[in-house]
């Protein structure tokens, strides 16, 4: 291949990564001529740099995220083509995980995902090759090459995340390598994850602190984005998935070691909990806090304190500008139209009821819909006040002024469920006979009525362009999104947050209660984040207000707080789906059904009927992926992972 040959690939296969002013290209060249080609200036090899960047998996990407319909988040319509071949996710839910043909296979790639092993391979080309770039200065030089390293390492970290035991790929091999160089054997996961933690410590010598350049950098690497990774990963490998996890007696490698260490280390929980503080101390020290909602000039009348706080939540995720919760973002998976749509009910404005647009099929569950709390800030089966045993019977809204009018439509009835629940779950999720707030009302008490049931305008038109379950993800729909005639929906695009402020409170929490137990410190960091939603602290909540009101002072009982606090916090981010391997519930809370409405009945009674969607079922083999069999025959030392 021709240097020429090789400015014509870059030239076309550019693509926005992260402003409109940088490119990367998707081509990397196999030998020694071609590589001095593309280090020969500071241009081509930044585009080399951007290609590193490029293999990110795409938190937004609908077929390829397993963390966005995998779990018992989402749920898809059955009636429509959602393929395995493009879904295949939602099949890995559906119980279709195989070896013939892995499903969301990022040990090799596939159309669903990335090949991971191909992007730490042109890592390690970058960096075996960066400081011959002449027209660039070593500052520059070193600060590329501390990013790749961070990269080379968080492709490793989701890899293991997936698959348990990985090798290290810590040099390029020449592709056309004897084959038996190529033969690699899984390392125990201790191992894996001391390699990476310290390739991770190696990068941030040469990162910049934070990213200042925002328009031109937004979602490069940054000691900030280091740190709170850093904690994100030791917090991972102190979870009983890969800390003391029995589950695994035979498996082992060629030396007869386990592959995952069978001792319980409570250093593991010393080490996550002191990441988590520097991450914290860090982010705060550089401007980081919670964000909160501005109303916009053109409200004629202040928005109600409910508002304010489901904007704030819901802008935490989707404010792309100035948002100063968010750590580190993956720019190139954005909030599209298409994925708006998506997510977007059917027709939030009345006007444009048929608009084909909307697509509106992300469907959440009733499953998560039971998961948010009361008002009071504790959940719906604790709460002394809330009359849970009737939480699916049907109840009328009041007319006229009440303290229901801004989240539920006057005089419309729906089910018990929906009334009396905390700011994040009307912020998250619209319903039948819900309301729905965006940047063109000039007055919150002007948001649209939501109705699903048949003949609303909610309701399903196509056989694939409607909710199966009844409900739409709200919070991942931008307020600013447009609805205008002829089916013109005009969105506002943001990134996929990697980490924001609010899960490193909450990874603090759950490092310090597992390390030293209940402590006023972890109180501080979950009120933080509960406060920003309107909530009360957590003693005070529990003690006013739950049937067990000394939950919050035993370390197992401000366990399962933090979880539940962090499942409604991260909802729909993809958070849940790793949430539930790495602490080892996934067995309990996926053998379940998923609930949905009877969506297509128009009657009130018929609608509200619990429907089962899916009969889930999920083994032990299915907290690890298997390896495709053709990546055994290709490479005689990997152990298949155990079950499969």
């Amino acid at each position: 291949m021709t240097m020429k040959r090789i400015i014509s690939i870059i030239i076309i296969s550019v693509s926005v990564l992260f402003g409109s002013c940088n490119k990367y290209m998707d081509i990397v060249p196999d030998n020694v001529p071609e590589l001095d080609n593309a280090f020969a200036t500071r241009i081509i090899a930044e585009r080399y740099l951007f290609t590193c960047y490029s293999y990110l998996p795409g938190g937004f990407d609908l077929q390829s995220n397993p963390a966005l319909f995998a779990g018992d988040e989402l749920w898809l319509n059955s009636t429509a083509n959602f393929g395995e071949g493009s879904y295949g996710n939602w099949y890995i839910a559906r119980g279709n995980q195989n070896v013939n043909s892995p499903l969301n296979n990022y040990w090799e790639g596939s159309n669903q995902a990335k090949n991971l092993w191909r992007g730490i391979r042109d890592c390690n080309i970058f960096l075996d090759n960066v400081y011959k770039v002449p027209d660039m200065d070593e500052t520059e030089k070193d600060r590329w090459r501390a990013e790749v390293l961070f990269l080379k390492a968080y492709y490793h970290y989701y890899l293991l995340r997936m698959y348990g035991p990985v090798h290290i790929m810590d040099k390029e091999v020449p592709v056309f390598s004897d084959p038996e160089q190529t033969q690699y054997e899984r390392l125990p996961v201790d191992e894996c994850m001391d390699y990476i933690i310290k390739l991770v410590d190696s990068s941030m010598v040469n990162l910049p602190e934070d990213i200042t350049a925002i328009a031109q950098e937004n979602g490069r690497l940054s000691k900030l984005a280091a740190y709170a990774m850093k904690a994100e990963m030791l917090v991972t490998a102190a979870s009983p998935l890969f800390n003391g996890n029995t589950d695994y007696p035979g498996f082992v490698n060629s030396e007869n070691k386990p592959f995952f260490n069978p001792v319980f280390s409570s250093e593991k929980w010393e080490k996550a909990a002191e990441a988590c503080k520097v991450a914290v101390e860090f982010a705060e020290s550089h401007g980081r806090a919670l964000f909160k909602w501005k109303p916009t000039l053109n409200l004629t009348t202040p928005p109600q304190t409910s508002t304010i706080n489901q904007m704030s939540y819901r802008e935490a995720v989707a404010e792309r500008d100035n948002n100063s919760e968010q750590i580190w973002i993956n720019n190139v998976s954005r909030a599209t139209q298409g994925f708006q749509a998506a997510a977007t009910v059917r027709s939030y404005d009345p006007a444009y009821v048929d608009n084909r647009t909307l697509a509106g099929y992300l469907s959440p569950t009733l499953n998560v819909a039971l998961m948010y709390y009361s008002k009071n800030g504790v959940p719906i089966e604790e709460d002394l006040t809330y009359d849970y045993g009737a939480r699916f019977n049907l109840r009328t809204v009041p007319t006229g002024t009440s303290p229901y009018m801004y989240n539920l439509i006057p005089g419309h009835t729906t089910v018990g469920l929906h009334f009396d629940r905390e700011d994040r779950f009307y912020a998250s999720l619209s319903f039948d006979g819900g309301r729905y707030f965006m940047s063109s009302h000039l007055s919150d008490a002007n948001a649209f009525s939501t109705v699903y049931r048949s003949g609303g305008n909610a309701a399903p038109v196509s056989i694939s362009s409607y909710s199966i379950t009844g409900y739409t993800p709200k919070k991942l729909v931008s307020y600013r999104n447009v609805v205008g005639s002829s089916d013109a929906y005009t969105v506002y695009e943001y990134p996929y947050p990697i980490i924001r402020l609010a899960e490193l409170y909450l990874l603090y929490a759950e490092a310090q209660n597992e390390a030293f137990g209940p402590s006023a410190e972890i109180y501080s960091a979950i009120d933080k984040v509960r406060s920003r939603s309107g909530l009360g602290g957590v003693v005070d909540s529990w003690s006013l207000y739950s049937r067990n009101p000394g939950k919050p002072a035993s370390k197992e009982g401000l366990r399962e707080i933090i979880r539940r606090e962090r499942t409604i916090e991260l909802m729909f981010e993809g958070k849940r789906f790793w949430d539930l391997r790495r602490w080892k519930t996934a067995a309990l809370e996926l053998n379940t059904n998923i609930l949905g409405w009877g969506v297509k009945e128009k009657e009130t009674q018929l609608f509200y009927r619990s429907v089962s969607l899916y009969n889930r079922t999920f083994a032990q083999k299915d907290y690890l992926w298997p390896l495709s069999l053709s990546e055994l025959r290709r490479n005689s030392k990997l152990t298949q992972n155990p079950g499969w």
